[in-house]
């Protein structure tokens, strides 16, 4: 465990040294004041406008910010070679991608909750005080961004192509929002030929809508997601243990 928290430290100081995620934030943060003209435009529902606009926004950069670490952290050390001065050490390579992949996702975390915090103070001084509700939501887009980018890592792996595994992550980020219409379809009319690509679709595709609390997110203080924690935080922890390992084992097959 010492291993993987040394990598994780060590993929979260190349992360803070990235540009990628100093113009993810300066980006955010442009989006975020975009948000408060937004919400002054609606005279009678600024807190809500500026609310789901903001939460929208964070969610978008931290994704974009996992989707590029995941896709282009380890395929950068194997071009490099310096995945060999890693792995040469005692280090195995389930410890190597368990610790860049939280590293990278500390990275996320930090870049979100500081464009939280700014989203925050903005709805305060629009009156708005819902600020348990708002963790639920913030918390809910941040575990999506979780389960999206340990499929992400997977896909970089197995493709050999950050573009590749970039466009496919997000295809699959999009039609998550979409899971339960999907296996309605599976389930109510689908054409036959169509089943089998579906239901396998269904079972790989994280069902983000499980997730998506800013949908059931109300302006009155208190509200917050109806499912259970131990649901959704049991749902993503094994989305990520099935998709890191089948990730780690395919790098186990390559010629290191």
């Amino acid at each position: 465990m010492r291993r993987v928290l040394a990598l994780a430290a060590n993929a979260w100081r190349e992360n803070l040294r990235s540009r990628f995620f100093l113009l993810t934030l300066a980006f955010a943060g442009i989006f975020l004041y975009l948000s408060f003209i937004l919400g002054a435009l609606a005279v009678e529902q600024q807190a809500r406008v500026l609310l789901d606009f903001g939460l929208a926004f964070i969610e978008l950069m931290g994704l974009a910010g996992a989707i590029y670490g995941a896709t282009t952290m380890v395929l950068r050390e194997l071009e490099t070679k310096t995945i060999y001065l890693i792995l040469s050490r005692p280090v195995g390579r389930g410890e190597y991608l368990l610790g860049r992949f939280l590293g990278l996702m500390l990275s996320v975390l930090v870049s979100m909750a500081l464009m939280a915090a700014v989203h925050l103070i903005m709805l305060r001084l629009k009156g708005w005080s819902g600020a348990d509700a708002y963790a639920m939501a913030w918390l809910g887009g941040f575990l999506k961004v979780l389960v999206t980018a340990s499929l992400t890592l997977f896909l970089a792996v197995f493709s050999s192509s950050a573009l590749t595994a970039g466009v496919i992550a997000c295809a699959l980020w999009s039609l998550g929002h979409f899971l339960p219409e999907l296996r309605f379809l599976v389930s109510h009319g689908a054409p036959r030929a169509a089943v089998a690509p579906l239901t396998f679709l269904s079972w790989v595709v994280p069902d983000l809508q499980l997730l998506n609390f800013r949908d059931r997110l109300q302006t009155v203080p208190g509200s917050g997601p109806e499912a259970g924690a131990a649901v959704w935080l049991g749902y993503c922890a094994l989305y990520c243990a099935v998709w890191l390992a089948l990730a780690w084992g395919l790098l186990r097959r390559k010629e290191l």
